[in-house]
């Protein structure tokens, strides 16, 4: 199965945005590990537990950070628009469980767009527009975020909400059953756009001025309908929790 990518870009992210943010040095970079924990929903495929490498770059306005790479397009002291391009770790191969048997792989896209982040004195909020550029999922993703930051002394812990929408190419490529893959168990399934709803606390942690940060996340997505009612899926959501280290350079 392959790996989401939402808990390593959370992850990359505020990197990006606290302990690598200093203006006076303008290269940094960063590496450490991550172990990201998830169930995506897949019928009988259950939780799996991958550790993956996480490496930070930071060069004026462009970074690279991990799957994912920004370009600040334009930036204030409460708003900020971003050009992104980040690797979709979605998808899953046939032998990744029973469910997929006699089925195409759903591979991996590179998703391109836009995102904006607005501080408000209430709040953050965010919005992001990303399309695949590979011609994998053919689809594209819009993502509306909402999240009040606690600031403590050696770090913060973010309660967030955010509602993902997934064009039907997109929802149809991963989670749909082509014609000439259905089967008596698994009947012909293709779906339109499907909008889900996540919750989470993200927090980060900070020791030996900045160089140590350690994140703790932890997520619930409840899936649209069009994605619950895939003959692949056997749930009504999808659970997350990551636990990284970087040590920022």
């Amino acid at each position: 199965m392959k790996l989401s990518n939402l808990a390593l870009t959370l992850m990359i992210a505020s990197t990006s945005s606290t302990a690598m943010a200093d203006e006076s040095k303008p290269f940094r970079w960063g590496i450490g590990l991550a172990a990201v924990a998830q169930d995506q929903g897949y019928t009988d495929v259950g939780n799996e537990t991958v550790v993956v490498p996480v490496v930070a770059i930071e060069y004026g306005n462009f970074s690279l950070l991990g799957p994912r790479a920004n370009y600040k397009l334009y930036q204030s002291e409460n708003f900020e628009l971003s050009a992104s391009a980040q690797l979709r770790m979605d998808g899953y191969e046939e032998d990744d469980g029973d469910i997929f048997k006699g089925m195409e792989d759903r591979d991996m896209a590179f998703d391109a767009g836009f995102e904006a982040e607005i501080d408000t004195s209430f709040g953050e909020f965010g919005l992001e527009l990303m399309h695949d550029l590979t011609s994998t999922h053919e689809g594209f993703e819009f993502s509306a975020s909402y999240g009040i930051p606690f600031r403590l002394e050696k770090g913060r812990v973010v309660p967030y909400i955010s509602a993902n929408y997934q064009s039907d190419k997109m929802v149809d490529y991963y989670y749909g059953v082509r014609a000439e893959e259905a089967t008596a168990s698994r009947q012909f399934y293709e779906p339109d756009a499907a909008t889900s709803f996540e919750i989470g606390i993200s927090s980060d942690w900070y020791f030996g001025r900045g160089k140590h940060m350690i994140k703790a996340d932890i997520s619930y997505s409840a899936y649209g309908s069009e994605i619950k009612d895939s003959p692949l899926v056997d749930k009504s959501g999808s659970t997350q929790l990551l636990l990284g280290y970087v040590y920022v350079f």
